[in-house]
């Protein structure tokens, strides 16, 4: 297991200096206006991404047909969220377990940040141990084109595997996730409101069936993605005072189609990685919401957009969250090379730059 998740550290760290190399050409392959303008790509996260464990909050496969945040939607009105969870930061936000956005409850010892659902790993039906691997494995879902497919492992304080998630003695949970697969698009003229084509679109996808941080309206498109995720969560058992979070996603997102401005491609790329992440667990019954206090957590993605006959346009973004045992947690932004030193009150605080 601590063999698959250095693995996975090592993919978005190798994300993150494809991003470094990104940002060294973008300036001469596009105007500040088109760089401004695909920064709203940033604003969402791959399709499917909401079925992983990650800091993002991304959308779920079965949300594909009504979603609007997708790379296939919005155009230049999409931005990154200023307020609430979301807090200014890209993906759709910081996550409400990173960003102390929820209690434990009453009652409920292993709810809270990182637990309830999100401890006991995986809520399937038909769920079923593998003695061999040590595993409890769902089987696969498909869901608008996506493939899903969870497991998780259970391991008690003294570190013996357990064949379900016990209230009382499980101590870490090990998820697993992968999404993949292939979601076609065509825009459907007769929901169209004007002869411009400024209508639902592609099933209702979004305001004007056009790509984020673009004013082209997509006729057709094709969106491959191949997703995936690893996540372990210890002290979750009776009596533990903290909780101790490390993992890693990472994501690649490929879309080919035709739009009013001709042929293109685009793709995206995002990873985080979260290591020694520190939440104090509250008694059951305090209902105050609480925070981390100690780790890191690193969140990177590029996108690249392409029409045919002209010049690729990148953009690149690392954000890098700090918590120190304050009530503030330091973020660290990187984009298209420039360096920003922010700061976000927790809990559900907004983001605030120099």
């Amino acid at each position: 297991m601590k063999t698959t998740t250095r693995s996975a550290f090592a993919l978005v760290l190798g994300l993150a200096a494809v991003g470094a190399c990104s940002e060294a050409t973008t300036e001469g392959a596009a105007t500040a206006l088109e760089i401004e303008a695909l920064r709203a790509s940033l604003s969402a996260t791959p399709v499917g991404y909401g079925d992983l464990a990650s800091s993002y909050v991304g959308v779920t496969a079965s949300a594909v047909p009504t979603s609007g945040a997708l790379w296939l939607a919005g155009g230049r009105e999409a931005r990154f969220d200023g307020a609430g969870p979301g807090g200014g930061m890209m993906g759709g936000g910081l996550a409400e377990d990173f960003a102390g956005g929820m209690s434990f409850g009453r009652g409920r010892g292993h709810e809270g940040p990182f637990g309830g659902v999100f401890a006991r790993g995986i809520g399937c039906a038909g769920a079923a141990f593998d003695a061999a691997s040590g595993r409890v494995a769902c089987p696969a879902e498909t869901r608008n084109g996506l493939t899903i497919n969870r497991s998780a492992q259970y391991l008690s304080a003294a570190g013996a595997v357990q064949q379900a998630f016990d209230t009382l003695t499980t101590n870490s949970v090990n998820t697993r996730s992968t999404v993949a697969g292939t979601v076609s698009y065509a825009r459907d003229s007769s929901n169209a409101r004007d002869g411009r084509g400024h209508g639902p679109g592609l099933g209702g996808r979004g305001p004007g069936a056009r790509l984020l941080g673009d004013t082209a309206t997509i006729l057709t498109a094709t969106t491959t993605v191949q997703s995936s995720s690893e996540r372990t969560v210890a002290g979750l058992a009776q009596g533990s005072t903290q909780r101790t979070v490390n993992g890693a996603s990472r994501g690649v997102e490929s879309t080919t189609g035709t739009s009013s401005r001709g042929a293109f491609t685009a793709s995206r790329t995002v990873g985080d990685t979260t290591r020694g992440v520190v939440v104090p667990v509250r008694a059951a019954s305090d209902t105050a919401r609480t925070y981390p206090t100690a780790g890191t957590v690193v969140r990177a993605m590029t996108a690249t957009l392409t029409f045919a006959g002209q010049a690729a346009t990148t953009v690149a973004r690392r954000e890098v969250v700090t918590y120190d045992g304050t009530a503030t947690a330091k973020v660290v932004i990187t984009e298209n090379g420039t360096t920003r030193n922010c700061t976000r009150a927790l809990p559900r605080g907004r983001l605030v730059c120099s």
